[in-house]
C-alpha cells in the first residue's frame, strides 16, 4: 500500500514472536523489546526504511554464570530500492536478507542487528570474583571452603617425593 502513496509514512510497532535469542552456540531468553518501525515512500519506488529500539536479553555472567539482564539498542536506517532485481542487489553486495519481493521479515532483521550487537563479555558487575575451580561456588556470595593456599611450581617434585613417602 504505501508504494502507492507519494510522500506516504507508515509506523509500526514490533511485536517480536521469537522468546529466545539462538546463535549457533548459544541461546539467551529475550526479556524485554521495545522496537519500532518507520517507513516513507520517496516515489519512484525508493522507500527510507528505520528500525529504532532496544531488545534486552539474559546472559549469563562470564565470569559466576549468574543471568544478567543486557539492552541491546538497535538504530537501523536503509535506503530501499524497489527497482533493484536480486541479481542486482548482489552483483552490488547489498543483499536485504529481510525483504523478499514486498515482503518484510521484521524478525530476520532484528536477529541480525542483535547478532551485531552482542557484547564479547558481559560480567555482573565490575568487580565479579567469578567462580571456585575447585568446587564451582559462586564467590561473590562468600568464600568456600577448598583449600586456596597455593604452591610455587617450582616446588612441585619436591612435593611429589615427599607424597610418595607419606603414611596412610
Amino acid at each position: 500500500d504505501l508504494l502507492q502513496e507519494e510522500d506516504g509514512v507508515r509506523n509500526y510497532p514490533v511485536e517480536l514472536e521469537a522468546k529466545e535469542f539462538k546463535t549457533k552456540k548459544s541461546r539467551y531468553p529475550i526479556s524485554d523489546s521495545d522496537i519500532k518501525l518507520s517507513f516513507r515512500n520517496k516515489g519512484k519506488k525508493h522507500i527510507d526504511f528505520k528500525c529504532v529500539g532496544k531488545v534486552t536479553l539474559i546472559i549469563p555472567c562470564d565470569k559466576c554464570l549468574e543471568p544478567v539482564p543486557y539492552e541491546i539498542d538497535i538504530d537501523y536506517f536503509k535506503d530501499l530500492d524497489m527497482n533493484k532485481t536480486a541479481e542486482e542487489k548482489i552483483a552490488e553486495l547489498d543483499e536485504d536478507y529481510y525483504l523478499e519481493g514486498t515482503s518484510f521479515d521484521t524478525e530476520v532483521l532484528i536477529h541480525n542487528e542483535v547478532l551485531v550487537n552482542l557484547p564479547m563479555k558481559v560480567l555482573c558487575r565490575e568487580n565479579c570474583k567469578g567462580i571456585c575451580n575447585r568446587c564451582g561456588a559462586n564467590l561473590n556470595l562468600g568464600s568456600c571452603k577448598c583449600d586456596d593456599a597455593e604452591l610455587d611450581p617450582r616446588m612441585s617434585k619436591i612435593l611429589a617425593i615427599f607424597n610418595q613417602f607419606k603414611e596412610v
